[in-house]
């Protein structure tokens, strides 16, 4: 069977994949060792090392904080002063209430204390702190004029003393508060934050790099959904990344050869039909019956189908020429020309809509629908519009509409609702399924819905190029 012309050019049209090439690499891919476990595995084991250092460096780095301690002698000369360094002097109404496991330190504590200041016990209230744990505690210290240390009681921790002063009133002394980073405690809490603080930058690279990756297979994936021809991805990330976009790339050539090898299969039997159908037609001709003129109609229509056949053909195996371009002026620009034959069409566009598309395969989408709105409508009206990142073309018309459950079905090849859309009034059931195969190799969709207020709306939707923005307003009569 010779081959035809459109079955050559879909032939040209597959992808091969270039010579020299090992299975399941893409030409110029370097090798990448690491595999995706390999790099989380690595990420923890780096995290947790980092923080071992920390807590090394931690226990290296801060000391024991000794607790803080006062003897009698430094305290009552505070006391007698009025001030002392590290204290707090402040008046209270009565003196703190002895906590039974003060025990009887506290006791020999107050009476060491009234004893240097020359006071009765009664005037002195000790209340010790849990380091102290109520025991009696001293120190050694050495006199002022030399000599051997000498043990003097001395008080630990957070004490409060309450002194009965001159006037009736009690004073309580107290060590003053830590600094927020004075103790062992929140020096250890604060090296540990700063630590963690530390190794942000270190996550975050170790995830980008983890997840850059993905984010380029998804990419992919939506290039592919919106135009089957793109360029494959060429990826380079963890060993399971690399798999997924070899994998990736060898479906989306199956899928072209596959589709390939339809349209030539489509274009060669529709080529092949048309020899038989002329001799066919030849041969009618040449009957003299009653039934002559309806072979006729049925050969005319067989070569409409045939014709439209491979017109679908030739379409499907043409280059896709995608290019941006604004969505609304093309829209425009097919409803003027439609219109200077006499057509009952027009269009609106609010905001400048950009698409990334193939202007001929649009064209013929939004010439389909426009003519079909005003065959079967009488009267087509497109408003271009924007849903967030998808642009919108609504077509209208005010005819009868589609029976209830037949919105699907019209879009099958071949599939004609005969009470509006035979072949006396032009239409061979192709249109539709041309205009939803052209909506979805855009990455978008056609549905149908009849109005509330009669009449049929033809809802196109399109992705919007990556770059897309609104812009200011335009209107069109």
């Amino acid at each position: 069977m010779p081959e035809t012309p459109v079955a050559s050019a879909a032939r040209g049209a597959r992808t091969e994949a270039p010579k020299n090439t090992p299975p399941g690499r893409l030409p110029g891919r370097r090798d990448v060792p690491s595999s995706l476990f390999t790099r989380i595995f690595a990420l923890v084991l780096t995290t947790v090392a980092v923080a071992q250092l920390i807590t090394m460096a931690l226990l290296a780095l801060l000391a024991d904080a000794p607790p803080q301690a006062i003897g009698i002698a430094e305290l009552t000369r505070a006391i007698e002063a009025g001030s002392g360094k590290g204290l707090i002097f402040r008046p209270v109404a009565a003196p703190p209430p002895r906590d039974p496991s003060d025990g009887p330190a506290a006791m020999r504590l107050e009476a060491a204390i009234a004893t240097r200041l020359g006071r009765a016990t009664e005037d002195i209230a000790v209340s010790l702190a849990g380091v102290q744990d109520g025991k009696f505690v001293e120190i050694y210290t050495v006199p002022e004029g030399g000599g051997p240390p000498m043990a003097e009681p001395a008080l630990i921790g957070r004490f409060r003393i309450a002194v009965l002063g001159d006037d009736g009133g009690w004073v309580l002394i107290e060590p003053k508060d830590d600094g927020p980073f004075d103790s062992r405690e929140r020096q250890f809490l604060l090296l540990f934050l700063l630590g963690a603080i530390a190794m942000l930058p270190v996550a975050w690279i170790f995830a980008k790099r983890l997840s850059d990756p993905f984010g380029q297979f998804a990419d992919a994936a939506e290039r592919l959904g919106r135009d089957p021809n793109t360029q494959p991805p060429n990826i380079i990330g963890p060993t399971e990344v690399i798999r997924a976009s070899d994998a990736f790339r060898k479906m989306q050539q199956r899928l072209q050869a596959y589709v390939t090898d339809r349209t030539q299969m489509l274009a060669a039997i529709a080529h092949d039909l048309r020899t038989p159908l002329t001799r066919l037609a030849f041969r009618i001709e040449s009957i003299d019956d009653p039934t002559r003129s309806a072979l006729a109609s049925d050969v005319a229509e067989m070569k409409a189908m045939v014709n439209a056949t491979m017109d679908l053909a030739k379409s499907e195996s043409r280059p896709s020429d995608r290019q941006r371009l604004e969505l609304g002026s093309l829209v425009e620009n097919v409803a003027d020309n439609m219109a200077l034959t006499g057509r009952k069409v027009s269009a609106e566009a609010g905001e400048t809509l950009v698409v990334d598309g193939d202007p001929l395969a649009l064209r013929r989408l939004f010439s389909n629908l426009l003519e079909n709105a005003e065959n079967y409508g009488r009267v087509a009206h497109a408003k271009v519009w924007r849903d967030g990142d998808m642009a919108v073309v609504d077509i209208e018309d005010e005819g009868p509409g589609i029976p209830e459950g037949e919105e699907e079905r019209v879009f099958e090849p071949f599939y004609r609702l005969e009470r509006s859309r035979n072949r006396e009034t032009g239409g061979i059931g192709l249109g539709l399924a041309v205009v939803r195969t052209i909506a979805r190799a855009h990455g978008g969709d056609v549905e149908l819905k009849n109005r509330p207020i009669g009449g049929l709306r033809a809802r196109v939707t399109l992705p919007l190029a990556s770059s897309a923005a609104p812009n200011t307003d335009r209107k069109r009569r």
